[in-house]
């Protein structure tokens, strides 16, 4: 890392050789996934020099099908370095037919780090404190024609939803409970039917930037490794888990869910 953007960040502790080989490790889950039929494609974005951060690809741009159109938001981001990256992510979505909607607002919106699906449900949700501000979120709603739900995050260690929310399908949701506000909370319990807290010990491990997919009946979850609690809990749920080593990037902040952007 070159500079410090979140609390889990350390100047120039990244094994880069390391890295490349979990990078290829995650990847190869996915062209895997691809072979078995359960994912129609695997497509990699070329990195861009001077652009250390683009691998994290869920922050930014929102996909979303609206009304069976696809479209796309990019992301207005909080880091100036980050701001660099969205040409490149939204180039590649008008390269694929997608339309693009345009953010009037100057407030800070960070894509599908911030901005979460429900599995086989129709809500979304969207964390907001650190990087989205909750001033955006009417402007998202209203481009996508969708209700947005907002959650207030108070710990900065949990500074993206997608590191503290993880929802399963739309009765049951893993979390964090500590890093939202009782707001939060209370929205949560009033809308999912069961609440798993996973222990601290795992959300610090990125338990919950897990990446969760359901299609054709078939559900698949691939996780950190070393979260043996909320592997259980995805077990329990009838996910095949697979279990993948991403701890160069969690030195920067991110893990699975943040390393991938699913599109249609």
């Amino acid at each position: 890392m070159i500079d410090v953007k979140n609390p889990h960040m350390r100047i120039g502790a990244v094994d880069k050789t390391l890295m490349h080989e979990q990078w290829q490790n995650l990847r190869d889950v996915y062209r895997d996934l691809v072979k078995d039929g359960f994912l129609e494609e695997c497509q990699i974005l070329a990195g861009e020099a001077e652009r250390e951060d683009m691998v994290f690809s869920a922050n930014q741009t929102f996909p979303w099908l609206l009304d069976g159109e696809k479209v796309f938001i990019p992301s207005k981001m909080r880091h100036l370095s980050r701001k660099l990256e969205v040409p490149f992510y939204a180039k590649f979505f008008l390269d694929h037919g997608y339309k693009e909607l345009i953010l009037q607002s100057d407030h800070f919106f960070e894509g599908m780090g911030d901005l979460i699906a429900v599995p086989m449900g129709n809500k979304l949700f969207s964390g907001y404190g650190f990087r989205t501000q909750a001033q955006v979120l009417v402007e998202v709603s209203q481009l996508l024609n969708i209700e947005i739900i907002p959650l207030e995050l108070v710990d900065e260690r949990f500074y993206h939803l997608d590191t503290c929310f993880l929802p399963l399908d739309p009765q049951t949701a893993l979390l964090l409970p500590q890093a939202f506000s009782r707001v939060a909370l209370d929205t949560l319990e009033e809308t999912f039917p069961t609440l798993i807290s996973v222990p601290i010990e795992e959300a610090l491990n990125f338990s919950l930037n897990a990446h969760v997919m359901i299609r054709g009946g078939r559900r698949v979850a691939i996780i950190q490794k070393g979260n043996p609690i909320t592997s259980r809990f995805l077990e329990q749920a009838g996910f095949k888990t697979f279990h993948v080593e991403t701890s160069e990037f969690m030195k920067a902040g991110g893990s699975v869910f943040c390393m991938k952007m699913m599109f249609w």
